[in-house]
């Protein structure tokens, strides 16, 4: 089976955005890789990886549903309930997998090629990394295994004294597509709340 990778030499420019996540990381050895790419490409879906597997599949019922809703409209209605629903509980999957309390909200630099975040632990420049990644507010859990390109002190004074930068090395392309998504999704809501802050100040003159 021929899987779907981003690799180290993929060096495409992607759009970045400081963003909110939940995160969980730990460095993995070549017996864990093998395993952990098993996982990340197997189509049976886990309790982390399933509200990412709808999702994407949400996408794809999106574009059908909207082919007959006019004809069936009660149909369609009752279809993009159950849709809902569905993705209510995959999201109380991953909550439970990343133990949400124990994992506070951490400030990130997010793309769809890879991402930087503070840590408490020094890693080295191509050590290999499990990463969990949970998107906000959906709940999306996102396994890829990351690659360190590089690892530097941090000025933030908060207890994470290293800031490391990671690439994706084995990814689900959907799920990449997923994390794009996210970060246009939460670039328009930011523009905005932009210009209505504006426009509220403008009146305010």
């Amino acid at each position: 089976m021929e899987h779907e990778t981003i690799k180290s030499d993929d060096r495409r420019e992607y759009f970045r955005l400081d963003d909110e996540v939940l995160l969980d990381y730990a460095r993995v050895d070549e017996t864990q890789i093998a395993a952990l790419r098993e996982r990340i490409f197997d189509r049976i879906v886990d309790r982390f990886t399933v509200a990412a597997t709808f999702a994407t599949s949400s996408r794809t019922m999106s574009r059908i549903l909207s082919s007959f809703s006019a004809g069936q409209p009660d149909l369609a209605r009752y279809l993009k309930m159950m849709d809902q629903k569905l993705n209510q509980l995959a999201r109380l999957f991953v909550i439970e997998e990343m133990n949400a309390g124990e994992h506070s909200v951490t400030q990130v630099n997010l793309s769809a090629g890879g991402l930087v975040f503070p840590s408490t632990t020094e890693f080295s420049p191509d050590d290999m990394l499990q990463l969990r990644l949970a998107l906000l507010p959906a709940m999306t859990g996102i396994l890829a295994i990351v690659r360190v390109i590089y690892c530097e002190r941090s000025a933030q004074g908060n207890g994470l004294p290293w800031q490391v930068a990671v690439e994706y090395e084995y990814i689900r392309e959907s799920d990449r597509d997923l994390i794009a998504s996210h970060i246009m999704a939460r670039e328009a809501e930011r523009l905005r709340e932009r210009r209505e802050q504006e426009q509220e100040g403008g009146n305010g003159e």
